[in-house]
């Protein structure tokens, strides 16, 4: 079973922080079905420490997780790198306003551009510019190689079965993929909402 560099000291133990804090509800409500309990708690803890780790890789680019989420959408959907402000928010799971925001900063940075959807008078299209395109390469590639670190102790085996199993649990309550982006030709009116909101 091939690993991903040398294997993390295991705990004395073999509990880890969860363990620790469901014991006692074992104990106190064993009527309780604790099992997605703990399944919400580790997968909030591996959050709360990707994040973590998240913001150290950004500190040297002065970015957000969520300049960092936008930039990283628009430079993995592909040449031209644009999308309508709409596409973003379903796949940044942000509010009209919070893209706004982020958009309007990245823009201050030199990072991308609007520009009016030529096919559709009503809608704004948002696009990477070439330092949007290449700081997108820089800190995704700084981000793969801290997850690499991070995980330096989990076997390929153990990846790749709790992607599987995340994944189904994340289909499971309904977190399916987003459509893909529409026409250039149809409608955006929410696009129009989000610039108004600015």
């Amino acid at each position: 079973m091939t690993g991903r560099g040398r294997k993390a000291a295991a705990s004395d133990t073999g509990r880890d922080l969860v363990d620790g804090l469901t014991s006692a509800w074992r104990r106190e409500m064993p009527e309780v079905d604790l099992a997605v309990v703990e399944l919400t708690r580790r997968a909030a803890r591996l959050g709360v420490i990707l994040q973590d780790r998240l913001a150290e890789c950004l500190a040297a680019w002065e970015l957000t997780r969520a300049d960092f989420s936008v930039l990283n959408v628009l430079r993995g959907s592909g040449s031209p790198f644009e999308m309508r402000p709409s596409e973003l928010r379903v796949r940044l799971l942000l509010s009209s306003g919070g893209v706004s925001n982020v958009l309007s900063r990245l823009q201050r940075l030199g990072y991308l551009e609007r520009r009016p959807d030529a096919r559709d008078g009503r809608g704004w299209l948002v696009r990477l510019t070439p330092e949007g395109v290449d700081t997108a390469e820089a800190t995704m590639r700084a981000w793969a190689a801290a997850q690499t670190e991070l995980y330096r102790g989990v076997t390929d085996r153990q990846a790749s079965s709790a992607s599987a199993a995340l994944r189904e649990v994340l289909l499971a309550i309904g977190d399916n993929e987003p459509q893909p982006p529409r026409s250039r030709s149809s409608p955006a009116a929410d696009d129009t909402a989000l610039t108004k909101a600015e």
